[in-house]
C-alpha cells in the first residue's frame, strides 16, 4: 500500500514508518519546514511538506495514497496550551481523517493516547470498553486528545474504514527530541526531583509501532486498541531505573505539597518571564495511574510486550550513546561501552 504517514518526524511516528517500510509499503510523510529529519535517516519515503493544521497541504498529500496513519500531535502537559493542543490533536485529525475520507482511502489509524481515557485516582488497568473522561482529569492534554479521538470516531463513522489505537507511555531508542522519554534521562540525570504516586503503562516504542502498522493492515475498522506495557507506579520506574544507572532514585513526597510548591514557582515565573520546568498541569497528569490492559490487541492484532528491562537499557543506552547522558557511574559507564552509536541507532529497514 502506498501509506501517509503524519508525525513521521517524532519519536512514535518514525518508528512506525521505519516498520512500514520494512514490510513493504511505499511511504509519503507529512513533513513541516521545521522538523528535525534524523529520525527518518535510511526510511525510503517521499516528503510532502505541510502541517496537520493547513487543510489544502493535508489534502494535496492524502492524494494517491491508499492508507494513512494519522501519528502527528502536540504532547504538552503547560499552562495555557489549550489552544495549540486543540488546534493540532482535534482540528489536525479533523483535517487528516476527513481528506483521507473524501480521498477514498482504504485503510486509516488514528493515534489517540491512554491519557483520553484520563486516568484514574487508583490503579486499575481498563480495557477499551472503559468510558473515557478525560475531562474529569483537569489536564488539557488529555482532553484534547479525547476530543480528537471523537472526531476521528465520527468520521469512522461516516464511512471511513479507521482503527484507533492508544498507546502508553512510550519509551526506547531514538527519542531526539526527549518528548515521552524525558522523565528517565531526568532520572538517569539524577535531577528529578521528587516523585508521588501515580502511575502509568510503560510500553516499547518499537512495540507500539508494530502494533500500529497490525491494526493498520488488519484492524477491524471501527475498533479501538489498547497498546499498553508495564503498568507501573513512578516510584517503581524510578527504582528500575536506579538498577541500571545506579543513580539513585528521586524522594518521595505528598502531591499537595509538590503542586502548591509548583503553583507558587508558576505565578513567580509568570511575573519573571522565565519558563517554568515543571507544570501544575504536568502533575495533574503524573497524579493519575494511567494503566492499561492490551489483551485485545495480543488477542486480534498479535500485539507483544517486551521485557521493561530491554526497554530501559536501550534507552539509557542510546542517551549515552547520542551525548545527552554523562556516564557518571560505573554501571552507567559500563553500560556506555556496549552502546556504540551504531549499536543504539533505528534498527535497520528490511
Amino acid at each position: 500500500m502506498r501509506v501517509l504517514v503524519t508525525g513521521a518526524t517524532g519519536f512514535l511516528g518514525a518508528w512506525a514508518a521505519r516498520e512500514l517500510a520494512a514490510r513493504g509499503h511505499s511511504l509519503r510523510v507529512l513533513v513541516r519546514p521545521e522538523s528535525r529529519l534524523e529520525a527518518l535517516e535510511g526510511v525510503p519515503a517521499e516528503l510532502a511538506p505541510g502541517d496537520v493544521t493547513d487543510r489544502r497541504a493535508v489534502e494535496r498529500a492524502v492524494a494517491g495514497c491508499d492508507a494513512v496513519l494519522h501519528a502527528a500531535g502536540v504532547a504538552r502537559l503547560r499552562s495555557n496550551d489549550l489552544r495549540r493542543l486543540m488546534a493540532v490533536n482535534r482540528g489536525g485529525t479533523v483535517h487528516v481523517l476527513g481528506a483521507a475520507l473524501r480521498a477514498g482511502v482504504r485503510r486509516a489509524v488514528a493515534v489517540s493516547s491512554v491519557g483520553a481515557l484520563g486516568g484514574t485516582l487508583d490503579p486499575v488497568a481498563p480495557d477499551e470498553r472503559w468510558d473515557a473522561a478525560a475531562e474529569a482529569s483537569g489536564v488539557d492534554y488529555f482532553v484534547s486528545k479525547l476530543e480528537g479521538e471523537r472526531a476521528a470516531l465520527a468520521i469512522g463513522r461516516l464511512g471511513l474504514p479507521l482503527v484507533v489505537v492508544r498507546p502508553g507511555v512510550v519509551l526506547g531508542p531514538g527519542d531526539v527530541y526527549h518528548s515521552s522519554t524525558g522523565t528517565v534521562l531526568r532520572m538517569a540525570r539524577g535531577v528529578l526531583p521528587a516523585c508521588f504516586r501515580g502511575g502509568a503503562s510503560f510500553c516499547d516504542v518499537r512495540d507500539v509501532a508494530r502494533g500500529q502498522v497490525e491494526a493498520l493492515e488488519r484492524g477491524t475498522p471501527g475498533e479501538i486498541y489498547h497498546l499498553g506495557g508495564h503498568n507501573l507506579e513512578m516510584a517503581e520506574l524510578a527504582r528500575r531505573v536506579w538498577r541500571i544507572t545506579g543513580v539513585p532514585p528521586p524522594p518521595q513526597v505528598p502531591y499537595e505539597l509538590m503542586f502548591a510548591a509548583v503553583g507558587a514557582r508558576e505565578a513567580w515565573n509568570a511575573v519573571t518571564g522565565q519558563p517554568t520546568p515543571v507544570s501544575r498541569q504536568l502533575l495533574r497528569g503524573a497524579r493519575r495511574y494511567t494503566y492499561l490492559s492490551s489483551e485485545k490487541a495480543r488477542r486480534e492484532l498479535g500485539y507483544r510486550i517486551r521485557s521493561l528491562e530491554e526497554t530501559l537499557r536501550d534507552t539509557i543506552g542510546w542517551f549515552l550513546a547520542h551525548g545527552d547522558l554523562e556516564p557518571r557511574t560505573r554501571k552507567l559507564r559500563t553500560l556506555a561501552a556496549r552502546c556504540a552509536p551504531e549499536r543504539a541507532a533505528p534498527e535497520p529497514v528490511a
